[in-house]
């Protein structure tokens, strides 16, 4: 992590004793903060860490939570006005929980937050999607086979120490129109090879979708199915037609997460660390020198 700029300072007091052990208290403060990290760069990070640790627990937020705002995330998704409260044990019991609180981040042209998660947790922590872009999505992403655009809504119920599940039953839907293009290279190829598929898929060339609804889960292991209900309008060569898609789809979110992360690195990476060549010599008195 390199340390751009940013003002950073704290006060700690602590005692040792052999009937006690050993018992501190404090805070600490970070006020405008910017970091160049291999995957991201933060910019304005305002950062209050007040705590106590007695019997080996900390208490994390004593007169007021642990208070994160960052302005700005730039990563392969741009996020914008980050906040984060933080309030509780560590490690955490059924009677001292930890409670992370009023969460919320811009992104992808809409908002996603989450009201309260408690550890350890016995509900879901519901995140809520409001007014996602997919073609900011889409176009993070990058799938060369189809383009969408138009809003989504939807809920993701987050679980953290289930044994099977990250999200279980999660939904996605459209609060207004969506557009669906296949691309042309693509819808060819399967017309092509095949001449039932290729029917059905002459009509996803363009399709304006009315509605649509999708299932979302995702397990410890990082697959991810989503299994859609999609209604629209195929418009081809001149020609509409009412069109009712039932898709599913399956893919492994942290495989995907790598790939997307690795271009990020290596930029990062050459940025910080790629020298320009000395110049060529090209004879003379200076050359000799230099040898």
């Amino acid at each position: 992590m390199t340390l751009r700029e940013g003002e950073l300072y704290a006060q700690v007091a602590f005692s040792a004793a052999a009937d006690q052990g050993f018992e501190a208290g404090g805070h600490g403060v970070l006020k405008g903060g910017s970091a160049w990290m291999p995957d991201n760069q933060i910019n304005g990070v305002d950062f209050v860490l007040p705590f106590r640790f007695s019997e080996g627990t900390w208490q994390l937020g004593t007169r007021r939570p642990v208070s994160l705002r960052i302005a700005e995330v730039v990563n392969q998704v741009t996020a914008q006005n980050l906040t984060a409260d933080l309030q509780g044990s560590y490690p955490w019991s059924e009677d001292n929980p930890l409670l992370l609180s009023n969460v919320s981040v811009d992104i992808l042209g809409g908002q996603l937050t989450m009201q309260q998660l408690r550890m350890p947790q016995h509900d879901a922590a519901l995140l809520r999607l409001n007014n996602i872009s997919t073609s900011e999505l889409i176009s993070a992403v990058n799938p060369k086979q189809f383009a969408m655009s138009g809003p989504v809504n939807g809920a993701l119920p987050l679980w953290l120490n289930n044994e099977k599940w990250i999200i279980k039953d999660g939904w996605l839907t459209n609060p207004s129109a969506m557009t669906l293009r296949i691309d042309k290279d693509t819808a060819d190829a399967v017309v092509k090879d095949n001449i039932a598929a290729g029917a059905a898929i002459n009509w996803l060339r363009y399709m304006e979708i009315s509605h649509s609804w999708t299932k979302i889960n995702l397990n410890n292991l990082g697959l991810l199915t989503l299994t859609a209900n999609i209604t629209g309008i195929s418009h081809v060569e001149g020609k509409s037609n009412t069109v009712h898609l039932n898709y599913t789809h399956e893919e492994n979110v942290f495989d995907l997460w790598r790939s997307l992360r690795f271009g990020d690195n290596l930029q990062a990476w050459l940025e910080q660390n790629a020298a320009l060549p000395a110049p060529r010599c090209s004879g003379g008195k200076e050359c000799k020198e230099q040898q």
